[in-house]
């Protein structure tokens, strides 16, 4: 509980200076707060706290390069540090590789549609996690400079084994969600 005090007291008060966006998602049962930094045109890095009710918190922390293919087209690749506190499961940590595709309409530049993948296979997952995986598909729409809304669908899962536990495709994450990304 104590890390999520602490995440939070960082995101609230890094300067806006070293800011670049700020998303915040929800949907009935889940909070996502995410925070990116670019740290040059071509590499950005984020933090992120998900809680789930009745389920537990995930901590992430990554780092992705972005390449622009064309005016349409951009995608981000990269690996990210996962923490899971399960409130009945064990507890587990991985490493996931993955990354993102961006595709912004010619005939619109207001919108995009973006895929992002990570998954982290059993000789990346420590503690009692075998593996995690997650995808996350959703449709945005440029309100502004300073905003971007979005919904989308997002599904994390991972598997869990100890001595005493074997539990597969645990829901860490799973179902609609509707956010805005603040840009600074």
């Amino acid at each position: 509980m104590k890390a999520q005090y602490a995440l939070l007291f960082a995101l609230a008060t890094t300067g806006s200076a070293f800011a670049d966006s700020l998303s915040l998602d929800l949907n009935n049962d889940a909070l996502r707060v995410n925070y990116q930094h670019a740290l040059n045109e071509n590499y950005q890095a984020d933090v992120a706290w998900i809680h789930v009710q009745d389920l537990g918190n995930t901590f992430t922390g990554g780092l992705t390069l972005t390449q622009k293919f064309n005016n349409d087209l951009s995608a981000q690749l990269g690996g990210k540090a996962v923490f899971q506190q399960h409130d009945t499961l064990p507890d587990g940590t991985a490493i996931a590789v993955g990354g993102t595709v961006r595709v912004t309409p010619a005939a619109d530049k207001k919108f995009a549609l973006a895929l992002t993948g990570y998954f982290a296979p059993n000789v990346l997952s420590f503690g009692d996690m075998d593996n995690y995986r997650e995808l996350e598909v959703r449709g945005e729409y440029n309100v502004s400079e300073q905003l971007t809304a979005y919904v989308g669908y997002r599904n994390n899962r991972a598997d869990y084994e100890n001595s005493s536990v074997k539990a597969n495709g645990v829901k860490l994450y799973d179902g609609m969600m509707v956010g805005g990304e603040f840009h600074f």
